[in-house]
């Protein structure tokens, strides 16, 4: 082993192999924010990520579990591309790869454009997308193809089996119209007031399911709790509250997911703080 080889780290990767046996999570970044229409820079998003999540406690107390046990490989990030067809189709063939190998995609963004190439490597499954804004445009700025237009993308080519939209409260009236009239599930912000009846929703539209994707657009947070995202939106969800969410997922299988537009220029590291802490329970719950 040269000297190079025994004294230099790969930070901020986050792989951890000390168990015996392969990695049963795969991380990867996106850094892509090429359809950002507000705040730019969740290109920089993967590695504030990283480096917040090798700051944190990774024991959890609720699920009971310690990813210091767990084997995580981080793969790194993408090549970096400026086009977003390109950019999807990178996603979806290293996610398809991933899953052929029998791993968990876990994606760090970038903008939430992404998701439209990672949910196309999995075959139906649920999706459960938290955001504050519904995402379901036909075009915005002359995109048909964006992080404001992707699930419409998806849902229109019949990607999902099931779709269930959490903190939604941001959108024009055509978006409300759209997901009112095809009968998508929806547990907005209004619902998830009383806590336990959102919770309650959710567990319900859940139950049916057995592979589950889940996104994770940070704006769904409050401003409060996580001012650096692209596109900031009051009257979010609290961290708390967001964690309670997360954890209705334990009993299910959870077959991948990506957390997105974290905005690192603008954020005094609570930000970064709260995504390191949702990817940390999320790779609780999807070691099974």
């Amino acid at each position: 082993m040269s000297k190079a080889d025994f004294y230099m780290s790969n930070d901020p990767l986050i792989t951890n192999l000390n168990n015996a046996g392969d990695s049963k999570i795969d991380v990867f970044g996106v850094p892509f924010d090429a359809t950002s229409t507000y705040r730019i820079g969740s290109r920089f998003a993967p590695n504030a990520i990283r480096e917040a999540f090798q700051n944190i406690e990774i024991y959890s107390k609720r699920l009971g579990k310690d990813l210091e046990e767990i084997n995580i490989r981080d793969l790194g990030n993408l090549t970096k591309v400026g086009e977003i067809n390109e950019m999807n189709k990178m996603v979806e063939e290293v996610t398809r790869e991933i899953i052929a190998n029998g791993k968990i995609p876990a994606i760090l963004g970038g903008d939430h454009s992404l998701t439209n190439g990672s949910v196309r490597a999995f075959d139906n499954c649920t999706v459960v997308v938290f955001d504050a804004h519904l995402d379901f445009r036909n075009e915005f700025e002359g995109l048909k193809l964006s992080h404001a237009t992707f699930l419409r993308r998806l849902y229109e080519d019949g990607c999902m089996s099931n779709l269930i939209h959490i903190g939604s409260r941001a959108a024009t009236k055509d978006e409300w119209d759209f997901v009112d009239r095809d009968d998508i599930t929806l547990i907005d912000m209004e619902r998830i007031y009383d806590l336990n009846t959102g919770l309650k929703q959710f567990k319900d539209t859940l139950s049916s399911s057995n592979d589950v994707y889940v996104s994770i657009d940070l704006d769904v947070i409050d401003p409060a709790f996580a001012p650096a995202v692209g596109n900031p939106e009051a009257n979010g969800l609290s961290s708390r509250e967001m964690l309670q969410f997360i954890y209705c997922l334990e009993n299910f299988n959870l077959t991948g997911f990506d957390i997105v537009e974290l905005i690192p220029a603008y954020d005094n590291g609570s930000t970064a703080a709260l995504a390191a802490r949702l990817l940390a329970e999320l790779i609780c719950i999807a070691d099974r």
